[in-house]
């Protein structure tokens, strides 16, 4: 279990979306952005803003909304600007809105209405975050560096609880950042916290399949948490996967199965 002394000094994997769709209107399905658009159901009114449209190469809609409180009074674009909101970002199939729903006006987004859109997408879709909010790409990665060293420096110090929060704010400034989160499952492992390492060496290991260090730390938190066959299958798989790493993955891969041997039954 090793933390690693790196620093992201790479731009994310191609600032652009894997899939980027088209932010053109979905005029078919009558659903575009800045649609303020309500129904009435059972007498009470629902209303929704539309903050984007994607439109897919499978033919497939997704209007990311607003969702705006239900109210049993029929709702004015001047109500619902001054309404309660009740999530600031919904990805809806836009085929929902084909039957039964009103466009009542159309309205560009304010900063403040795309807030929760914009974290939808820090959190899903990083590069295409940068590109929607126009934020430079290496200021975010050189601020997080420096919360990144200090977590480090701090770990090097036995202060635990301090270093993690500064990968969390690393990690929240720069989602990607595999690295940090890797050692944030390390100093988690440290201080006894295996299942939230585990989890954090599974979403390493979303944004960076072929990270080594993730995926056999992922069979150690399972090895030590007693998840000794899905731990077996980790090892196994990295033998295969990981050909420079094999002797290290055939040693733990024999380790679980001795322990699985005298395992009660």
């Amino acid at each position: 279990m090793i933390r690693k002394d790196s620093r992201v000094s790479h731009q994310p994997a191609s600032v652009s979306s894997a899939a980027e769709p088209t932010m053109k209107e979905a005029a078919m399905l009558n659903v575009k952005l800045g649609d303020m658009i309500v129904q009435q159901r059972e007498g009470t009114w629902t209303a929704f803003k539309v903050l984007a449209v994607d439109n897919w190469a499978d033919g497939t809609h997704t209007a990311h909304c607003m969702a705006y409180e239900p109210t049993v009074i029929e709702p004015t674009p001047e109500a619902l600007k001054g309404g309660k909101v009740r999530a600031w970002h919904v990805p809806i199939d836009a085929r929902t809105f084909r039957d039964g729903w009103q466009l009542i006006s159309n309205e560009l987004p304010s900063a403040h209405e795309l807030v929760g859109f914009h974290e939808y997408l820090r959190l899903t879709d990083f590069p295409r975050y940068l590109t929607v909010t126009g934020k430079d790409v290496d200021t975010i990665i050189g601020a997080a560096n420096e919360h990144y060293k200090r977590a480090y420096a701090l770990g090097d110090a036995g202060k635990r609880r301090e270093a993690i929060m500064e990968y969390d704010k690393a990690i929240d400034l720069f989602p990607l950042f595999y690295e940090a989160i890797d050692n944030r499952a390390f100093t988690y492992m440290e201080l006894g916290d295996l299942n939230t390492a585990l989890k954090d060496f599974e979403e390493s290991l979303r944004i960076n399949p072929i990270g080594v260090t993730a995926f056999f730390s992922r069979g150690e938190c399972l090895l030590k948490l007693g998840h000794l066959e899905r731990a077996e299958a980790v090892f196994e798989e990295g033998i295969s996967k990981f050909p420079e790493q094999r002797d290290l993955f055939t040693r733990f891969r024999e380790v679980v199965r001795s322990q699985r041997r005298v395992q009660p039954r």
